[in-house]
């Protein structure tokens, strides 16, 4: 008897676009922070809502790395080419500015119960603080959840949505620090 090959994994990506429109420059630098992912949605397996209370996730639907390495990697860009802000620091690279960014994924699934639309949802928190004195200050802390409506119930289709929802929580987050 041949033994079946095993099935490899698919490997997606979350790719937000640049944001559509260009806001007045707010801050000159910002240390763009690790992004950290809340559990259970920190892994590189795809989750999904099936009721109320079940989530599922789904080894042979992936992401291709930690969605917070992928999301921390887009969002020094992004914010630059918002116009919001003019220069990003990666926090591992050694360099100090008074601004911190700190982002915490909290919602990133698929919302595929039946009887509805299936749905991309992502939540993200936004910290900033300032941390020019001795006591840092929180100076602006804004939570942005964005819900896409997906053309199927398909891991593709799932991860466009969460890139078109990051580009939605993007988009807001730059309007929201140029009204600061």
């Amino acid at each position: 008897m041949m033994a079946q090959p095993v099935e490899s994994p698919n490997n997606y990506a979350i790719v937000a676009d640049y944001p559509a429109k260009t806001y007045t420059k707010k801050y000159e630098t910002l240390l763009i922070d690790g992004v950290r992912v809340e559990s259970p949605f920190n892994n590189t397996q795809m989750v999904f809502r099936l009721s109320d209370v079940s989530f599922e996730s789904d080894y042979y639907n992936r992401f291709i790395t930690e969605p917070g390495a992928i999301i921390e990697n887009q969002i020094p860009t992004l914010l630059i080419r918002s116009g919001v802000v003019a220069n990003t620091v990666p926090y591992n690279a050694g360099v100090s500015t008074n601004l911190v960014l700190k982002t915490v994924v909290t919602k990133l699934f698929g919302d595929f119960r039946k009887g509805q639309t299936p749905t991309a949802v992502m939540e993200i928190q936004f910290i900033l603080v300032d941390s020019s004195s001795v006591r840092p200050a929180i100076i602006f802390d804004k939570k942005i959840l964005s819900k896409v409506e997906l053309s199927d119930k398909t891991p593709e289709a799932l991860a466009k949505g969460l890139g078109n929802a990051f580009s939605e929580i993007i988009e807001e987050l730059a309007e929201a620090f140029s009204q600061e």
